[in-house]
């Protein structure tokens, strides 16, 4: 039995036809990426890295002390509330015995630092502060220069609310072998014991 070349043509043509279907069907799968392996999947995009915790703040230092600051060698309270006082040097200088000390005022008026004076407050001088040689029972006061002027912190002012004031001195020197005293400011309790520098 001859089968017509028209079908022929036509079976050959299906042939080639699905062959070459088929051919594009193995290479699109080729073509296809094959699947990573789990190692490479892991290692497919990098997570971002964690965002780093802030650094700690680093610790404010305090600012620098006023020369009033200075470690004190004796503190008191005043007589007015809210005011006290502190030695901050009792030294052995030429010729002389300098104290320093400061006042503070940490009440909300102002405080009317007068040491020395009548009741209408005209002195404001350091000329009633003295020392006391507890061992010897002799008193030291303000030196004064040839005109009769005490060596010390003069017209002292008001010291302003939640303030303070440094003031000074000049006594005559003790012997040497007193090293320390009793310093005694009006409207203070004494202060025992106060060592002496050089």
């Amino acid at each position: 039995m001859q089968i017509p070349v028209a079908r022929l043509f036509s079976l050959a043509t299906l042939l080639l036809l699905s062959a070459a279907l088929s051919g594009c069907g193995q290479s699109g799968s080729a073509s296809r990426p094959s699947a990573a392996p789990a190692s490479t999947q892991a290692a497919a995009p990098a997570a971002a890295p964690p965002a780093a915790s802030p650094a700690p703040a680093a610790a404010i230092p305090p600012p620098s002390a006023p020369a009033s600051s200075t470690p004190a060698l004796a503190t008191t309270d005043g007589e007015s509330p809210g005011v006290q006082l502190a030695v901050t040097e009792l030294k052995r200088t030429s010729g002389s015995l300098t104290l320093r000390f400061t006042i503070f005022n940490n009440r909300d008026q102002e405080f009317p630092p007068v040491f020395d004076g009548d009741q209408w407050n005209r002195f404001r001088h350091l000329g009633a502060v003295h020392l006391i040689d507890g061992v010897s029972k002799k008193k030291y006061f303000v030196v004064t220069d040839s005109d009769g002027n005490f060596l010390c912190s003069n017209a002292i002012p008001n010291i302003a609310p939640k303030s303070q004031l440094s003031l000074w001195a000049k006594f005559p020197l003790p012997p040497d072998d007193v090293q320390k005293i009793t310093v005694e400011i009006p409207h203070f309790p004494p202060m025992e014991d106060v060592p002496i520098s050089r």
